[in-house]
């Protein structure tokens, strides 16, 4: 009996390929007005032009195709996988519009938009599937042969068989496609074509407020800009495990738009679903102690960290109250202050605005030399607390961009990968069980996606040692019956789990729209399982709307609750790392991350299942 061996499958989502199928190369063949010309003498035969070799398209069950995908497995694996050496083998499926075929006795990938350009080997091919797990829309990110060309004015190399392929597609094929022969074999590489659910350029909001014009700290609130650029962003390693190995693997048919739609629709109401995890939750929905938040003073905000967990339920404006070490430098010391929970704000809620002190400018926190800024400011109180202000403006941002991690969880002495329960993650806290707000181009999904999160890692050999790693289940909000739901979901959704199966975040704000909103049947469809990301691709914490919104802009939300047209909680908040500014990374606990931007004498009260480094 043959051995068998088990892979996991991995099918990349995102592509930018053009091969449309049986067809995409034509198949010429001598007409039977040039049969009828040939003339029978020797001569006349050996002037005869050979046959131009065929591009043959491989079926997908075919040996070597099944190579080609196994061969991908094991490069992808060693470049995106945080475990690269652990596990089953990756089985890699070609991302749609990409196809093998064989001609004059040489394998090619065909699907690369400028249709000339084929790749020969999985080596080539894998570079260009790596930038395909990326976030970028630009081909100059990509290293492959093709979008980085030494010289991509010029005509392919000679050694490309394929060089002449589109020049003999018949031009009435070209016009039917609306493709101009002038451009039909330039080779520049084009545009990624936009992702689903997203406009032309990414929206994004507003990073820095305008330059004060007094001394009042008012942090602008976000505001949408019009579409700008793409930006190119680092890649993320999003490849979708599944929940059982698979034996051998087994080669799918394409089945046809008409028959993926009714898939889809009978996927809602019959798919049975891998179990899910038992999601709970212990930190509060609202704010939690070690977060960085905007608190009200009179008629102006400032930033403050949470001190301590507030005694009431946390369920909407008026708990608390809250203790708050305001941020600022400890050579200038603050007393803590108390606040209602109505008196505070997420800080991804607003923007920092720019600082007003010339000194300050163009640097960050830790370069400052604060001792001769204070000394410059002799006894002046005015000017003092200016500095002061501006500290904790400078401050904001460093804490923004790093993160320290807490409550280490039990593991295998010999595993590659250490995980933990929690994370001071930016300004924000998240643990495992919480939903986190991610950019949903990096995974080629409609940008209104949240991640339930299961596991905080951090490997400890390969690519990715010590870089920070969450890995979850992705969800999207939707709303009309099943069936239509996970349609519009995607080809891509897994089905759509019952309330009881969703973080508890989720669950949440599913209940809570079913309640204002019947007629509209919310729903949250799970469209991938198993997602690892890094840390850039999260925007921050997921707060249901019933719990930010009163908070936010309460007459906004009595209009939201009276009108029923409930919208995406997306566009209330910033993301984190916005405002830009130096990268920190790792730091060892909070306190350390605040460093001097609280006294010296600041504690930290949290609950005993946070654990921190000391």
């Amino acid at each position: 009996m043959t051995d068998t061996k088990e892979f996991d499958v991995i099918r990349i989502a995102r592509s930018d390929g053009a091969d449309t199928g049986p067809g995409y190369w034509p198949v010429t063949a001598p007409s039977a007005s040039n049969n009828a010309k040939k003339s029978s003498s020797k001569e006349a035969a050996e002037k005869t032009p050979r046959a131009k070799p065929q591009m043959v398209r491989l079926a997908e069950d075919d040996p070597r195709f099944v190579e080609w995908r196994i061969k991908l497995g094991i490069l992808l694996k060693q470049e995106v996988s945080p475990a690269p050496d652990e596990g089953n083998a990756w089985y890699v499926h070609f991302p749609k519009g990409y196809w093998l075929y064989e001609k004059s006795k040489h394998l090619w990938v065909s699907g690369y938009p400028v249709k000339a350009k084929l790749f020969k080997s999985p080596q080539e091919f894998g570079v260009h599937l790596l930038w395909l797990f990326s976030s970028s829309n630009e081909y100059a990110d990509c290293c492959c042969v093709h979008c980085n060309a030494p010289n991509p004015s010029k005509a392919l190399a000679s050694e490309d068989p394929t060089a002449a392929a589109a020049a003999s597609v018949p031009s009435a094929d070209l016009a039917a496609k609306g493709v101009d022969r002038s451009t039909a074999t330039k080779i520049s590489p084009v545009p990624l074509p936009p992702l689903p659910g997203h406009a032309a350029g990414p929206q994004r909001p507003a990073n820095i407020a305008s330059r004060p014009q007094s001394s009042k700290f008012q942090p602008q609130q976000q505001q949408q800009q019009q579409p700008a650029n793409p930006i190119s962003m680092p890649q993320t390693p999003a490849a979708s495990l599944p929940a059982t190995p698979l034996a051998t693997p087994q080669p799918q048919p394409h089945p046809s738009a008409q028959a993926q739609a009714q898939a889809q629709a009978q996927q809602a109401q019959q798919l049975k679903l891998q179990p899910s995890p038992q999601w709970s939750l212990k930190a509060p929905q609202t704010f939690r102690t070690g977060e960085l938040v905007w608190f009200q003073t009179g008629n102006t905000w400032r930033l403050g960290i949470v001190a301590s967990p507030s005694p009431g339920p946390g369920l909407g404006p008026g708990a608390g109250p809250y203790e708050l070490v305001p941020l600022g430098h400890a050579m200038l010391p603050q007393p803590n202050v108390s606040k209602p929970e109505a008196d505070l704000r997420p800080f991804h809620c607003f923007s920092v605005p720019n600082v007003d002190v010339p000194e300050l400018e163009n640097k960050t926190f830790d370069e400052v030399p604060w001792d001769a800024v204070f000394r410059a400011a002799g006894a002046d109180p005015v000017r003092r607390d200016h500095i002061n202000l501006d500290a904790s403006k400078m401050a904001a941002s460093k804490i923004d961009s790093s993160f320290s991690l807490w409550t280490r969880r039990p593991e295998d002495p010999h595993a590659k990968t250490v995980t933990y329960y929690g994370c001071f993650f930016g300004a924000e806290r998240i643990e495992v069980g919480d939903c986190i707000r991610v950019k949903g181009g990096d995974l080629n999904v409609p940008h209104t996606v949240v991640m339930g999160l299961c596991h905080i890692l951090i490997p400890t050999a390969g690519e990715y040692a010590g870089r920070l790693l969450l890995r979850g289940h992705i969800y999207y909000l939707s709303k009309g019956p099943p069936a239509a739901a996970a349609a519009a979901a995607g080809p891509g959704a897994i089905g759509i789990p019952s309330e009881d199966k969703l973080p508890v975040a989720l669950r949440e704000e599913i209940q809570w729209r079913k309640s204002v909103a019947p007629a509209q049947q919310w729903c949250a469809v799970l469209m991938r399982e198993n997602i690892v990301l890094k840390e850039q691709s999260v925007r921050g914490r997921f707060y249901p709307t019933h719990r930010l919104l009163p908070l936010y802009d309460p007459v906004g939300y009595g209009n939201l609750v009276q009108s029923g047209q409930l919208r995406d909680q997306h566009v209330y908040l910033n993301n984190r790392m916005d405002a830009g500014g130096q990268y920190i990374g790792r730091r060892r606990n909070r306190l350390e991350t605040l460093g001097a931007s609280v006294p010296q004498a600041a504690r930290l009260v949290v609950e005993q299942h946070v654990i921190e480094e000391a």
